[in-house]
């Protein structure tokens, strides 16, 4: 599959062009018509993208508000609760932001943001999935052991994930629900099936990978996870773009949540 932009010649099943970002088309296909038709390709662009970070970035502040007067009336329950409300507060403002400035003004639907089948076969989109999330993991551990090899300032280290984070017994399900199931979602939503993808015609797919994964790791808001969470990024956003599909990003994603709130339950 030819690039009418630039030429470059992409793999099959590819939706944008590696080189410069534009949806791939063939030879005799119109490239703005392709936009508009082709289920899977979006039509917001840098404008969209930027407004929409700046509303998330915006809800930031009175969700965690909320989350820690919530909080407040919990009890021993305090983290937990705080925890739950904030993922779910948050999780419903990236939905509404995307819905209103991506899906809604141009009649999309929600294929548009990657929530299709993966254009790859079953089994590479697994091992794909797959070496992302151990990639992830495997710098994210290399980093920790980094930072305390060389004895960096404890603001550069990974913190520690707080035991209270979880609730006890049985009700720790609902904080794997918000943790490992609905953080995942909305956040391949956003930062992949709407900042990547709204980037990536404009700056190319290797630009609109790094400030995609930039913007995903600024938004956790601690130095000590900014370099393993913009690795994270990068492989999530490659997935995306590799498999044509959130839901291998979405599985990687949880998987890896849902190994961190074991350790938190294991450890505790």
């Amino acid at each position: 599959m030819n690039c009418n932009v630039c030429g470059f010649v992409g793999r099959d099943g590819d939706t944008f062009c590696y080189s410069c970002g534009k949806p791939l088309a063939g030879p005799e296909t119109d490239v703005v018509e392709q936009i508009e038709s082709v289920p899977g390709t979006v039509t917001w662009r840098g404008r969209e993208v930027a407004v929409g970070i700046l509303l998330i970035l915006f809800c930031v502040f009175p969700v965690t508000g909320i989350a820690i007067l919530m909080g407040k009336f919990a009890g021993r329950f305090e983290q937990a609760i705080g925890a739950w409300e904030s993922s779910h507060l948050m999780g419903l403002a990236i939905l509404i932001v995307v819905w209103r400035l991506g899906l809604r003004p141009r009649g999309l639907s929600v294929a548009s943001l990657g929530l299709s089948a993966p254009t790859t076969s079953v089994r590479l989109t697994s091992l794909l999935a797959v070496l992302a999330l151990a990639g992830s993991l495997l710098f994210t551990w290399g980093y920790a052991n980094l930072v305390d090899l060389l004895r960096w300032p404890e603001l550069l280290g990974p913190p520690e994930i707080p035991d209270g984070i979880v609730f006890p017994g049985v009700a720790a399900l609902a904080t794997y629900e918000a943790l490992a199931v609905w953080t995942p979602v909305t956040e391949e939503i956003f930062f992949r099936g709407f900042v990547f993808a709204g980037l990536a015609p404009r700056l190319g797919i290797p630009r609109a990978i790094v400030v995609s994964a930039l913007v995903f790791s600024a938004f956790h808001l601690s130095l000590g996870v900014l370099a393993p969470i913009f690795i994270t990024g990068v492989l999530l956003a490659w997935l995306y773009h590799r498999t044509g599909s959130l839901w291998p990003g979405i599985a990687a994603h949880a998987g890896q949540n849902a190994l961190a709130v074991s350790a938190v339950i294991i450890g505790g």
